[in-house]
């Protein structure tokens, strides 16, 4: 049997139609209904026909991609997946607890809709972007976001796949920064919060207040941070993990490198599309990377999934 991690992405893996694999899923129905009753319109008929500029809203697209990776995980569950780590790229960590059952459903949809809100109320303050910066140094890109000012290093994807965030004008004069220096791509996100950065330290506030009740279990299954690679043991650790991640950049790649430290050979993306199997390459060449798409289209079980790898 192969040693799996599932990871679980976050917004901007939303595309119209990336549900259609789960329509005869009892277990996805079952989530999506229930997602559509507490947000009081029909999540799943957004998702199979859009349109496009409504799903991508953030707020649409957060709640869309977290329900369709846990609809992803339930039925994972059902064919005998058993993961042995989990962790979640930005907002996909409410969908990792979940999974690993810290959290329960409707507690996992109240906080990405709380976060979207609380990060929606600070997005009015000030208009923020974020953009992708591939093929210049952690170092380079955090010169860049120094003089763009009110402009930070969001994301490290890998040592030359990163995200910068901030509000939107000083962005866009980072990214002419990095042009010029001669990145190999930058392009700018549909998102329009500064997320992963200080400027939205009132949000992680708010968020923090706002989840103080909640009665939070140890994971059954390991669970990494992503903002630091390191296990989430505690109700407390991840209470603390779901309300500063708004305002503190994510370390993605150090995850994925202590995946691969902890044995880990096999990683399945639990959610639409394949943005982070493709990162698992960039990090691991040797690594097995596959989506959950493609295990329920090709009928495979955990043992299959062994074997081929063994191949």
């Amino acid at each position: 049997m192969p040693d799996v991690a599932f990871l679980f992405p976050g917004q901007g893996s939303q595309r119209v139609g990336m549900v259609q694999e789960l329509a005869s899923y009892p277990e996805a129905l079952e989530s999506f209904q229930r997602a559509s009753q507490a947000l009081d319109f029909d999540l799943l008929e957004l998702c199979l026909r859009g349109p496009e500029e409504e799903l991508s809203l953030d707020f649409n697209a957060q709640v869309a991609v977290h329900v369709t990776n846990c609809a992803y995980a339930s039925i994972l569950k059902r064919l005998s997946f058993v993961p042995q780590m989990a962790s979640g790229f930005s907002l996909g960590i409410f969908s990792a607890l979940v999974a690993a059952e810290s959290l329960t459903f409707d507690q996992g949809l109240e906080g990405v809709i709380i976060a979207a809100e609380k990060m929606s109320e600070e997005g009015l303050r000030q208009k923020g972007a974020m953009a992708a910066v591939i093929g210049l140094s952690v170092k380079e890109v955090q010169q860049a976001c120094r003089e763009a000012s009110q402009v930070y290093l969001a994301s490290v994807n890998n040592t030359q796949q990163l995200v910068i965030s901030g509000q939107e004008e000083g962005v866009e004069k980072a990214i002419r920064l990095c042009i010029e220096r001669g990145a190999l791509l930058v392009k700018r996100l549909p998102i329009g919060w500064a997320i992963h950065t200080p400027l939205m330290e009132r949000a992680s506030q708010a968020f923090a207040q706002a989840i103080q009740g909640w009665e939070v279990t140890v994971p059954q299954i390991p669970v990494l941070s992503y903002l630091t690679g390191e296990l989430l043991r505690t109700p407390e650790e991840i209470k603390e993990e779901l309300s500063i991640q708004f305002s503190r950049p994510n370390h993605w790649h150090r995850v994925l490198l202590r995946m691969v430290d902890h044995g880990i050979d096999t990683f399945v993306e639990v959610g639409p599309g394949n943005v982070l199997t493709q990162m698992v390459r960039w990090v691991n060449r040797r690594a097995k990377a596959i989506t959950a798409e493609e295990i329920l289209k090709e009928g495979l079980s955990n043992a299959e999934l062994g074997m081929r790898n063994a191949e």
